[in-house]
């Protein structure tokens, strides 16, 4: 217990160390010009989902943002429920350690630059903390089909898990899952919406006997 409450207060110092982007919404959909054709890594307009602004939308570390307190010993011991099939307990669930979300283009699984960079601090920081592990969700917006959604969810977690590895991750320490067009993060319709639920989450797990 004293060790797992070590690694997990370490986080806040080393997001608030590393930064993040944040983006406003706005209706500009353009990419930059690397990544305006998808080619190999994107997919025809037939699909699920829009354009979103690669930049991404999220601010990690949210002072104001509800959750535990990983000062308090209490918090932690009351965030390990809800092990999966392999014994991964969640870490806390509601902020995710302030890891940032990874956003993805129009029908695509091409991770930009600025996403890159975000995972970058991730790679880092799991390499520094090995009892930790991810489950990598793959979500896409509302539009396109059910099986076409679901299966773009996975390749998205697929490249983030991908990119991971290719930053010195162990594959043992990573997950994948699609949720398709399930599990939105904002309801309802329009580019400023559809932009926030094309994504990869990075759900940080505590790996047993680690």
């Amino acid at each position: 217990m004293i060790r797992q409450f070590t690694i997990l207060a370490a986080i806040t110092a080393f997001f608030a160390v590393s930064g993040c982007h944040s983006i406003a919404l706005d209706e500009d959909t353009s990419l930059p010009a690397a990544e305006a054709n998808p080619g190999a890594g994107g997919f025809n307009a037939m699909g699920g989902d829009g354009y979103n602004n690669p930049g991404g939308l999220n601010t990690i570390g949210d002072p104001d943002a509800p959750g535990g307190n990983w000062s308090n010993p209490a918090d932690l011991e009351n965030s390990n429920s809800g092990a999966d099939a392999d014994g991964w307990i969640p870490v806390d669930p509601q902020n995710r350690l302030g890891m940032p979300v990874i956003y993805f283009a129009y029908d695509s699984d091409v991770l930009v630059d600025s996403e890159r960079a975000n995972l970058d601090k991730i790679a880092e920081y799991l390499k520094q903390n090995p009892s930790l592990g991810l489950v990598i969700e793959g979500h896409c917006d509302s539009r396109g089909t059910d099986e076409y959604n679901r299966a773009l969810g996975e390749r998205r977690a697929n490249a983030i898990r991908a990119y991971l590895a290719s930053r010195g991750v162990p594959d043992s320490s990573l997950k994948t899952m699609s949720f398709g067009k399930d599990k939105p993060a904002v309801s309802g319709s329009g580019e400023s919406i559809w932009r926030q639920n094309r994504r990869g989450v990075p759900v940080p797990m505590q790996i047993p006997g680690r």
